[in-house]
């Protein structure tokens, strides 16, 4: 097997269990205010009302999956650790998405002090450590025994 096609199932292996559980996250995140409070509806118009801003988000998991199956594919290949390529691609994911977050959230505020928010900070130490030990470590597995390397 060539290497452009191992990569290409690396690459989908990333996206096919990320995707999911984002859009899991998502869902959920739309839905909390919905159970917990009845005020759903107002999210979900904010999610819907912001269509470039959703999109863009979309997309950067597109960009944050692929560049994330890259990175794994090419750990596994020089033989690094499950844990370390989990961690490195749990790292460069959540980054990717932390980032373009608080920028959207940034362009659509105004605030130019948003990037160094403690809540993001937190949120990206937080995601880091949960998908590093979750899905990270399942999609460095799966990208490992897909390849046979």
């Amino acid at each position: 097997m060539n290497m452009n096609r191992q990569l290409g199932k690396s690459i989908f292996v990333s996206y096919i269990l990320g995707a999911p559980i984002v859009l899991l996250t998502v869902i959920a995140t739309i839905l909390i205010p919905v159970i917990y409070v009845g005020k759903g509806l107002s999210s979900m118009s904010i999610v819907l009302g912001s269509g470039f801003q959703t999109i863009g988000f979309v997309l950067t998991f597109l960009i944050a999956f692929w560049l994330g199956g890259k990175l794994a594919y090419t750990d596994t290949k020089n033989n690094n650790s499950l844990i370390s390529t989990s961690f490195k691609y749990s790292v460069l994911v959540n980054l990717v998405i932390w980032i373009v977050f608080c920028l959207i959230i940034g362009n659509s505020t105004g605030n130019s002090n948003f990037l160094f928010t403690t809540p993001a900070i937190i949120a990206v130490i937080v995601s880091t450590t949960i998908t590093t030990f979750t899905i990270g470590l399942l999609i460095s597995y799966l990208i490992k025994k897909i390849n046979n390397l």
